[in-house]
């Protein structure tokens, strides 16, 4: 697929112009001059402008003791895009470094004290929008230190936007390459073989690249997931260890056997969301299109990950749960294969060890078959008034009887909960912000034995969602602010002014609302967390991250 504004179908498939088997047979040797010593591959923190409660940490809820454990800042989850390309880059490759950085984890000062003693060859970036700035700023402090360094864009906010980024104030300087698809390991293996001298950039699929001028984009359909690599994450055991770890500790041991967590990419894609006129408004998902792994493939490798490295899993699919036989006509046996063989391993069969996504119907159709390898149900609720998702959501809940039908059977079945929903959707009146709230917090006070998160945010209005395409097509502000790095935050306030009959300022105070009770439950009984993503920082203009990216830019 061509990743683009205008939200388009997945398409998956093999498009044989380009490389896909890997390692490429008959390589040969490297060209002399080739240069390339060292990847680096970085997954990147939030600007002062996201700050909020979320899972990585942030700025605290005023008016609540009891946070102290919410001064982590570093993300539990590793970054399955980044290690399934080092876990190809260790086969292709083998004599070639690489580093993984996660800098949620590894403060500034310390990356670039690295970048300085021996800055990488090759650079490859999972951008956000919400960490598109901090993209820009590590970029360019690489070729400060280092001209000929290979900078590598990718993620659907760089994908969607790599025009934009190829052209635009800052990624004409410091970005070489932007990866178009969901195609990450075969863009960036076959970019290595191409700066190596071994293979001619026009067979490298999903890249997008300047030349004589112009932008070339080099788009390609999504390479089944079922013939991948699933990531080894015995190569980033060390930061495990070190980061991953301990985050967890902070925010989940207490509802978990195993004291880990990775994710997996076994499923991706949602039945609602292969039409891009039937998708949730405010989802920015670029590959919708339901596809799976194959289940004899993912055995070992989960026996491997839960028996060897002691760690859970999040299934980290658009709608797992959608994906067995009772539902869409039959048509997906996933879980089904899924529940029958971890029943049968005897490394598996001892362990409840999954974190997975589904909608409120989906659960109650594949709870039963799951209940015995899912520990924790993550499901967006999304709101609890049914007028608030009509006509923007794909009816994610059917009204609160649904939803409390759904949390009775996993509460009976011992699932875990992570439950998130979104605040100032259009729509949203005063009196329903207050109903919101009520809302949320009688249901964390009734389920807070079973949930492990609450998490509500205001609508971020993505590259890539309906909402965002909408806006950019009707709203002169919204294409005056459109570029290589998205004023979300203005946007979402100008959104929720524009849909609903509230200000953005209410929402928030809704959410910390939320957020005060969530945590306070959580400190009586139950260790129930709250999150938020886009609450805001101190610095909700980024003016420090645009000062500090300006800085090194004036240095290069």
């Amino acid at each position: 697929m061509e990743m683009e504004l205008k939200p388009a179908e997945e398409i998956v498939g093999v498009d044989t112009r380009y490389l896909w088997t890997l390692p490429l047979p008959g390589a040969g040797s490297p060209a002399a001059d080739a240069g390339v010593g060292s990847v680096w591959y970085f997954a990147l923190p939030l600007t002062s402008a996201h700050r909020g409660g979320h899972s990585g940490g942030g700025a605290l809820i005023p008016g609540v003791d009891g946070q102290e454990r919410y001064r982590n800042e570093g993300t539990v989850y590793p970054h399955a895009g980044l290690v399934e390309m080092i876990t190809y880059q260790r086969r292709c490759f083998p004599e070639l470094a690489w580093r993984y950085v996660d800098m949620s984890h590894v403060p500034w000062a310390e990356v670039r004290a690295a970048i300085e003693a021996d800055p990488p060859d090759v650079a490859a970036f999972s951008v956000y929008t919400s960490t598109a700035l901090w993209a820009f700023i590590v970029a360019a402090e690489i070729k400060r230190v280092n001209p000929k360094a290979v900078v590598v864009f990718g993620n659907d906010h760089a994908g969607i936007l790599h025009r934009e980024v190829l052209t635009g104030m800052y990624g004409s300087r410091l970005v070489d390459f932007v990866s178009t698809g969901n195609n990450g390991p075969f863009t960036m293996m076959g970019l290595l073989y191409t700066l190596r001298g071994q293979l001619d950039l026009a067979r490298v699929p999903s890249v997008a690249y300047r030349r004589g001028g112009q932008v070339v984009n080099q788009g390609a359909p999504t390479y089944p997931i079922d013939r991948r690599l699933l990531p080894d994450y015995r190569l980033i055991e060390r930061e495990l260890e070190r980061h991953y770890d301990k985050a967890f500790e902070v925010w989940y041991a207490q509802h978990y056997t195993l004291k880990r967590m990775v994710t997996m990419p076994l499923d991706g894609g949602c039945t609602w969301g292969k039409r891009p006129g039937r998708r949730c408004k405010h989802c920015s998902i670029q590959g919708l299109t339901p596809k799976t792994t194959r289940v004899a493939t993912a055995i070992p490798v989960l026996e491997d990950v839960v028996g060897g490295l002691g760690a859970n899993v999040y299934a980290a699919g658009d709608s797992t749960l959608g994906f067995s036989r009772e539902q869409w006509s039959g048509e997906i046996g996933f879980l089904d294969e899924l529940a029958e063989a971890c029943a049968a391993s005897p490394v598996l069969r001892r362990h409840r060890f999954m974190l997975a996504y589904g909608l409120v119907f989906e659960f109650l159709q594949s709870a039963e078959l799951c209940k015995d390898f899912i520990r924790t149900w993550n499901v967006g609720l999304e709101a609890f008034d049914p007028k608030l998702l009509k006509g923007d959501s794909k009816g994610i809940n059917k009204g609160p009887d649904r939803v409390h039908e759904a949390l009775e059977l996993a509460q009976s079945l011992d699932y875990k909960l992570y439950i998130s929903g979104i605040m100032g959707l259009p729509g949203t009146t005063l009196a329903l912000l207050r109903s919101e709230v009520d809302n949320w917090l009688a249901m964390a006070e009734t389920y807070r034995d079973s949930i492990t998160t609450v998490s509500v945010a205001a609508p971020g209005v993505i590259p890539g969602s309906r909402m965002y395409w909408d806006s950019y097509r009707s709203h002169p502000g919204m294409r005056s602010a459109h570029g290589e790095i998205i004023p979300a935050r203005r946007l979402t306030e100008q959104y929720i002014r524009e849909n609903t009959e509230v200000e953005l300022a209410d929402v928030e105070a809704a959410i910390a609302e939320v957020g005060r009770g969530v945590i306070a439950l959580g400190e009586e009984r139950g260790h129930m967390k709250f999150g938020g993503y886009m609450l805001g920082g101190a610095d909700e203009d980024e003016a420090a991250e645009r000062r500090l990216l300006d800085d090194i830019c004036n240095r290069i």
